[in-house]
């Protein structure tokens, strides 16, 4: 059996941990003083996931009942990385929290996705009538 919405929580979740997989490695680079100077290209690159990440993020979170939980964190992320270049200035107190805060959404995202793919093998392995009469089985008795 399959769920449209377990399937459809997986894809937006997928997509959201690229953006922040892409926004990390550019966060990385801009971070490495020994790496040559940022492209316009490389700030293009950054400015398109930080958009993606600014416009998708509350709505996704919402929609997997995890905004108050991580939407602080994300937000601090966001606001800190205005560009590649920006990034090289940063203190080491400020790369610190920027990176403590990047891996805290992270983990969380990536926790999230492994128990959506548990419940989807889950799924997987049952009929539909199986699932109807287990979740029939498992409602609460309401009294009359």
């Amino acid at each position: 059996m399959r769920s449209q919405k377990l399937e459809t929580s997986l894809r937006l979740l997928t997509l959201q941990l690229e953006s922040w997989k892409k926004l990390h490695d550019l966060v990385t680079y801009g971070l490495d003083k020994e790496k040559p100077i940022i492209s316009s290209e490389q700030e293009r690159q950054f400015t398109e996931t930080r958009a993606n990440l600014l416009q998708e993020t509350e709505y996704i979170f919402r929609q997997l009942n995890i905004l108050d939980g991580l939407s602080g964190k994300a937000m601090n992320v966001l606001q800190r990385t205005v560009s590649v270049r920006g990034l090289r200035d940063l203190t080491g107190e400020d790369v610190r929290r920027l990176e403590m805060e990047w891996n805290a959404v992270f983990t969380k995202l990536g926790t999230i996705q492994g128990q959506l793919k548990a419940r989807r093998k889950q799924l997987a392995g049952q009929t539909v009538i199986a699932y109807y009469l287990g979740r029939l089985f498992r409602w609460p008795a309401i009294a009359a």
